[in-house]
């Protein structure tokens, strides 16, 4: 016999984990997403333009910034999402690892080669963020 918690909020709802390789896909699908990362005991999260390359997040940022300042960093994390309020349905993709300023110049120059789009932010932002994945989960949801 069903009890009123079996028709609350999210009951008609499905949700499963995404594989490696459905990250990955979604991850080289967008081109904005929100970086995470602490500064002086705080949560810092900012939205950026970044690229996938060689299995790496990379972004852009000014290098007098707060987040070139708080490089390198051990628990930093990326992530993206897509939400369809119309359909109940939506998915995320966290990426967690370490980032840390590219300063090897062949690795820059690649980076500058990508068509990647320019950093909404104002200023001149030409220090490449990369973030090497230690963990990638991603999630999906949607209404049965």
């Amino acid at each position: 016999m069903p009890t009123v918690g079996d028709y609350g909020p999210g009951v008609r709802h499905e949700d499963f984990e995404l594989d490696e390789e459905k990250c990955w896909a979604l991850l080289g699908s967008s081109g904005i997403g929100r970086f995470a990362f602490a500064d002086r005991g705080r949560i810092q999260v900012f939205p950026v333009h970044y690229a996938v390359h060689r299995g790496g997040i990379y972004f852009r940022t000014s290098p007098e910034g707060v987040i070139a300042a708080a490089l390198p960093q051990e628990g930093a994390a990326f992530e993206i999402d897509s939400a369809r309020p119309d359909a109940q349905a939506g998915w995320s993709v966290l990426v967690s690892g370490t980032a840390s300023a590219v300063e090897d110049s062949d690795l820059l120059t690649e980076l500058f080669g990508l068509a990647v789009q320019e950093p909404w932010a104002g200023g001149i932002r030409d220090r490449f963020v990369r973030l090497v994945p230690r963990e990638l989960t991603g999630r999906q949801v949607f209404l049965a």
